[in-house]
């Protein structure tokens, strides 16, 4: 029996393996760009990725105060799950099971499947995902580090799958909008929706980019004065919000509400340099990545309300992978009015304050989250 305790070997198992899976995405950002025969060495690469990911993922040891508090939960209903009904009710309030996840739970089980079926088909789909969204969107080996980042939500995973699946499978339907696929976006967001409700933010994300054209997003002064208004009206609607939360399936976050602000400042800070040049757009559009931005404009107009809510961290999941890559896309915008003597010191200043904010990240979720110790079947 393990003890759920803070646990510096596991911290830099974790800081290896964020490391190492950032690498192999370079390294496959390199083949894709060289490649110059009918097998693309990317691949080896991305497979690489998902056993390394699906060994660490599926296979660690899951008990009661390590290995994912809401995944031993999980294991609870995997045994006992009966058939769940569609019921376009209980989705619009946000009430009842998801109908795919726990109707996967179901049909595994009856079949004669058990939990690290389930884990193995769940790991494969989130692992898979972020690997698409990578080869889509990640073109440049100067920005690898910024992939270090990419490993907070996969070990989110580790507790919250329902989230992270949805999440997951989220990150493939924004990159379908980058060439305006509208109709294997709402595809998309429909399979996030019956994995996990939160996922609807996606349908208001896509009436926000189509209500505000790019004239409006791409502005910075209606984007700051739309801002203006999103504070203002957070305050007028909190109360109405509020009364919807409670006649939902997540109304006990009304009883969980907790503000910290510490987490948002990254947010906050590559924001303002989103917004400060807008030289900045040409650079967006010229490596098409517009719709980042548009992430960004969004989260920044939905962020009070879902953050006095105590929504926020759950909202943001669903965009995450997304951030980052603006995040890089910033900084190396930037960086490019650095006189380039400097650009290596620059890098290893950002590389160290990416794991700095890794290892702080990991902290402030440890506890809650139960992921510490970490062990492993194949090794424990």
């Amino acid at each position: 029996m393990y003890v759920k305790h803070w646990c510096f070997p596991t911290l830099i198992f974790y800081i290896l393996l964020s490391i190492i899976i950032a690498l192999l995405f370079k390294k496959s950002i390199k083949y894709k760009k060289n490649s110059d025969s009918k097998f693309n060495k990317k691949y080896i690469c991305y497979f690489l990725i998902y056993l390394i990911f699906i060994i660490f993922s599926c296979l660690r040891v899951i008990q009661p105060g390590i290995g994912g508090a809401d995944t031993y939960n999980y294991i609870k209903y995997f045994n006992t799950m009966q058939y769940v009904n569609f019921n376009l009710k209980d989705i619009v309030l946000f009430n009842g099971f998801e109908y795919i996840f726990y109707n996967l739970m179901f049909f595994i089980r009856i079949i004669g499947g058990n939990f690290y079926i389930f884990m193995f088909i769940i790991y494969s789909t989130i692992i898979l995902s972020y690997i698409y969204v990578v080869d889509k969107s990640f073109n440049e080996e100067r920005k690898w580090f910024w992939l270090i980042l990419f490993f907070l939500p996969l070990l989110k995973s580790i507790n919250i799958i329902r989230v992270c699946v949805a999440a997951a499978i989220s990150f493939v339907a924004i990159e379908q909008l980058k060439n305006d696929k509208i109709f294997k976006f709402l595809i998309l967001t429909t399979v996030a929706i019956l994995n996990q409700y939160i996922a609807f933010i996606l349908l208001a994300f896509l009436i926000f980019i189509k209500v505000f054209p790019e004239k409006i997003l791409l502005n910075k002064k209606n984007l700051i004065f739309l801002n203006c208004i999103s504070i203002i009206g957070t305050f007028i609607f909190l109360p109405l919000a509020k009364y919807f939360l409670s006649i939902s399936g997540f109304s006990g976050y009304l009883n969980k509400i907790e503000i910290s602000l510490l987490g948002y400042i990254p947010i906050f800070f590559f924001y303002i340099l989103m917004i400060l040049d807008k030289k900045f757009i040409t650079y967006l559009k010229n490596i098409k990545h517009v719709i980042y931005y548009k992430v960004m404009a969004f989260l920044s107009l939905v962020l009070p309300i879902f953050i006095l809510l105590n929504g926020a961290s759950r909202i943001l999941l669903f965009f995450e992978i997304p951030r980052y890559i603006m995040y890089a896309d910033i900084y190396d915008f930037y960086k490019n009015k650095i006189p380039k003597k400097y650009h290596i010191i620059s890098d290893i200043l950002v590389l160290f304050l990416i794991i700095f904010w890794l290892i702080f990240r990991i902290y402030r979720m440890w506890l809650g989250y139960e992921i510490m110790p970490y062990h492993n079947i194949l090794f424990s």
